[in-house]
């Protein structure tokens, strides 16, 4: 069914849902100390509480992303819908980790329902790819502001009615979402095809192998071999299946490998250097949360911007060149921290902007290249490796960057000589433990300063790698398309 004149309500329906799953995966970065002084979570379980939401959500996306091709979108977006609103209910009303761990299971599920579908059905309602490369870039720019924008709102919220308000503001927006797509959405009818649920059992597995291999706890090489091995398995069943539950074949068509590797490091990076900036702002720089929600919103709005400009520069300059921009100029805003202007607010400034803009390029590009690869009656399972990568993206990014994070600044914090045991080992657990730690302390200002220090080191290096990625992911496309045009003077 193409769409005319209500394609505004259409999307507004649509990245009503992408927005607050996108959300979720951050709005506990700012609001995390508050949530902390009342339920006293663990080290380990505070990178739980973050992380198991995408990390919960990544092994779904397949299987809900092709259940919509086969019994219906709205009725899976509807239901992912519900989920996710019941699932905010029980986080906000959590009494205690291992409940809030729970919720944020259940919420996971429900995002992995919504996304894959939302963006499949962009492919089925848009048809005519100007249009659908608009709608595409207004839905990534929702999805990716709202990553952005998940400290702001958790920022004001917590400082207005705590941390269980982040959650409490997602049931009303959904229940709008589901009348309005019981209303404006198409019924989809039913594929005709059957859903392989060995399949997608297969590749839930696998992804959820490697998900915990890099997860919090470090399940090590024994899961992520178990999850390479499911995701074999997974593949030669769909070679050898006639109604394959993904086709294969995506991954070879140009461009493909590249935009699924441009959605894993725009959202590893995203999310990851996004939490360690986020704790920056506030433990180094001593920031409200309001005020460092406030200094991300730089990221937000260059977003914003690069969604708007991308659908123009894709007519112009095609999906390969585009995303090797994106690489190239968050490479180059990264490069700022990297070479240590943390503390300046002009450069600091300065990177957000450029980083927030390269990074909506690169997302926008990679997710219509992966649309329009896959025919609209099976865009379910291109939309649902696109939303996989952004959900592996979140949860490795959140894990690796704060792994990094935290080993450069164990191994720069220089505790200053009379710190008693009991304070050093809190304080080496990172720059927050270690102004708690320095209470009552003669040499509580040193201390606090070498915490700060080693905090400032932890997000430079980290800043490195992420900018040294971005620069790889630019040569590697720029190289992949100048091999292209080798191969293929005359094509388009």
């Amino acid at each position: 069914m193409a769409v005319t004149r209500t394609h505004p309500a259409l999307l507004a329906v649509l990245g009503a849902g992408l927005f607050l799953v996108a959300v979720d995966a951050t709005v506990l970065h700012v609001a995390l100390p508050d949530l902390v002084r009342q339920l006293r979570p663990g080290a380990a379980a505070q990178v739980w509480i973050v992380a198991i939401y995408p990390l919960t959500a990544a092994p779904l996306l397949l299987p809900f992303g092709t259940l919509g091709d086969r019994f219906g979108r709205r009725r899976v977006l509807v239901t992912g819908y519900v989920v996710f609103g019941v699932a905010s209910l029980g986080c906000a009303l959590a009494p205690d980790v291992p409940a809030l761990l729970a919720a944020r299971a259940v919420l996971g599920c429900g995002g992995a329902m919504i996304m894959p579908v939302t963006m499949s059905l962009l492919r089925e309602l848009f048809p005519e790819q100007r249009r659908r490369r608009t709608a595409i870039a207004v839905c990534s720019g929702i999805a990716g502001a709202g990553s952005v924008f998940g400290p702001v709102l958790g920022g004001v919220l917590v400082e207005a009615w705590g941390w269980r308000a982040t959650f409490l503001v997602n049931p009303p927006v959904i229940l709008a979402a589901v009348v309005a797509a019981l209303r404006w959405l198409p019924r989809t009818p039913p594929g005709r095809g059957r859903w392989d649920a060995l399949s997608a059992v297969l590749a839930a597995g696998g992804v959820l192998g490697i998900a915990f291999a890099a997860g919090p706890s470090g399940g090590g090489f024994a899961a992520g071999a178990a999850g390479c091995v499911l995701i074999g398995l997974f593949a030669r069943r769909q070679r050898r299946s006639p109604a394959p539950l993904l086709d294969l074949a995506l991954f070879r068509r140009p461009g493909v490998p590249g935009a699924v590797g441009g959605v894993l490091l725009v959202m590893s990076t995203l999310v990851g250097l996004g939490l360690l900036l986020a704790q920056y702002l506030q433990v180094v720089l001593g920031l409200s949360p309001i005020a460092a929600a406030a200094q991300l919103l730089l990221v937000l709005g260059a977003s914003a911007a690069g969604s708007v400009v991308a659908p123009a520069l894709l007519e112009r300059f095609g999906n390969a060149q585009v995303r090797t921009a994106g690489f190239a100029v968050a490479a180059g805003a990264l490069a700022v921290p990297a070479a240590g202007a943390l503390t300046s607010p002009s450069w600091l400034g300065a990177a957000l902007v450029g980083s927030g803009f390269g990074m909506a390029l690169a997302l926008t590009s990679s997710t219509d290249t992966l649309l329009s690869a896959a025919p609209a009656d099976r865009a379910g399972g291109a939309a649902a490796v696109e939303k996989t990568g952004y959900e592996l993206g979140a949860g490795l990014g959140t894990t690796l960057f704060g792994s990094l994070a935290a080993a450069v600044y164990a191994a720069h914090l220089v505790v200053p000589p009379g710190v008693p045991e009991a304070a050093r080992r809190l304080a080496e657990a990172g720059p927050a433990q270690a102004e708690a730690a320095s209470h009552g302390l003669a040499a509580a200002g040193e201390l606090v300063a070498a915490a700060r220090t080693a905090c400032s080191a932890g997000v430079q290096v980290s800043a490195t790698v992420a900018s040294g990625l971005f620069a790889a992911a630019a040569l590697a496309s720029l190289f992949r398309r100048r091999a292209q045009c080798v191969r293929q003077p005359h094509a388009v």
